[in-house]
């Protein structure tokens, strides 16, 4: 396989670079002014709120679905166990720092000079959680789950977006920009129908929306 990465962990990867491409549109946008002029402001704010709902689906989906199936797996394993636990801890620890951002986005009196700071906390946390992740997380899931595991495990994260309005909106959002490889391989998982309705029709549609100008 051209990535070294297996089908069952590919779309957590892709989603993962999604969301560190989304740090850097964050990034830009508050260190170049772009939350000045309110053409610039809107088309940022609309890519923010679609990237805390990726950010948000994908570590529920973590914590309810993945974490509590790979938990009881590592009896005997304190040090998995005890990992375990530090990924929900960075979860936790990552939510107040949004808030602080909205917060500062939504102050007309100081919220200009903490977004600045806001926003780097925030970059510097989840780029490392998720390095932390794919570094130690994905190694002890890739031990213990199975195919049984990960179908299970693939159809409550489908299920979880909401049908096809969902659908239409999460898929085109986490390819967007991807690895040529690692979105084909993505891609190569999903029946043929659905890749077809993904670069036909939700892609260019996504694309037009020009978010994070």
């Amino acid at each position: 396989m051209a990535t070294g990465i297996s089908d069952d962990m590919i779309m957590m990867y892709v989603i993962h670079d999604a969301l560190r491409r989304d740090l850097e549109h964050l990034t830009r946008a508050v260190e170049t002014g772009d939350l000045v002029d309110p053409q610039r402001r809107q088309s940022a704010n609309d890519g923010w709120e679609l990237f805390k709902y990726q950010l948000h689906h994908h570590h529920t989906g973590e914590d309810i679905a993945l974490w509590p199936k790979v938990r009881p797996r590592l009896a005997g394993r304190p040090d998995d166990l005890a990992l375990l636990d530090e990924m929900e801890a960075e979860h936790v620890r990552i939510g107040p720092l949004i808030e602080e951002i909205d917060s500062a986005a939504a102050d007309p009196e100081s919220g200009r000079d903490r977004l600045p700071q806001a926003t780097a906390v925030f970059r510097q946390e989840l780029a490392d959680h998720l390095g932390h992740e794919e570094r130690e997380a994905v190694p002890v899931v890739e031990s213990v789950m199975t195919p049984k595991d990960w179908k299970e495990f693939s159809r409550s994260q489908q299920k979880s977006l909401g049908g096809i309005k969902g659908a239409a909106e999460f898929f085109p959002c986490i390819l967007s920009g991807a690895d040529p490889e690692r979105g084909s391989q993505a891609l190569s998982i999903f029946p043929p129908p659905l890749r077809l309705l993904i670069r036909r029709v939700w892609q260019p549609r996504h694309a037009k929306r020009r978010l994070w100008n």
